[in-house]
């Protein structure tokens, strides 16, 4: 499955060949601070599992929940989508999202994130999207309210990372808003 985002910037599955693209961009460690399940440093272990992890539930499920985001030459730069969902057993879910350093502040984060919200309440069986964001990550509150997302609340000293604990916001969007 593939789908667009805008000038050949697609979604697809996540492929076995793009541990070589992980390792890459999780050397970055922007990403493991605003998102603490990625560890940092990113091991070639932590890579095989995520993929083999992602390549089991697609052929269990038949259905895709966790997109790689690409570049127009089909090269991994992010990541779009919720983990582990039960489609058709859970009415909301939770979606998480990066991108590489490189592809910032173009609004692809926002245009991935609009064309995956789409795809989530027409194909995932779910009324209710939600997302926590670190309260210093200005760019991620930005994607989220550029798609609709409402603040529903501030948890305070929510989330640990290796930077410290800081308070988590708490975004959401229902279906039909």
């Amino acid at each position: 499955m593939e789908l667009n985002i805008r000038d050949g910037f697609h979604l697809t599955s996540i492929y076995p060949t793009d541990k070589t693209a992980y390792l890459e961009h999780f050397k970055d460690r922007s990403i493991s601070y605003t998102i603490p399940v990625i560890p940092y440093p990113y091991t070639e272990a932590a890579a095989d599992w995520w993929i083999q992890h992602r390549l089991e539930f697609l052929r269990e499920t038949g259905r895709e929940i966790s997109f790689a985001f690409r570049n127009p030459e089909g090269y991994l730069i992010g990541s779009v989508g919720v983990d582990d969902l039960k489609v058709g057993q859970a009415h909301r879910a939770e979606i998480g999202y990066w991108l590489a350093k490189a592809y910032r502040g173009q609004g692809l984060a926002t245009d991935a994130l609009r064309v995956f919200v789409q795809y989530a309440f027409d194909n995932l069986e779910v009324i209710r999207l939600t997302a926590h964001v670190i309260d210093f990550n200005t760019p991620s509150v930005k994607v989220l309210e550029k798609n609709r997302f409402k603040l529903e609340g501030c948890l305070r000293q929510h989330t640990k990372t290796q930077n410290g604990i800081f308070n988590t916001l708490a975004y959401g969007l229902l279906k039909g808003e």
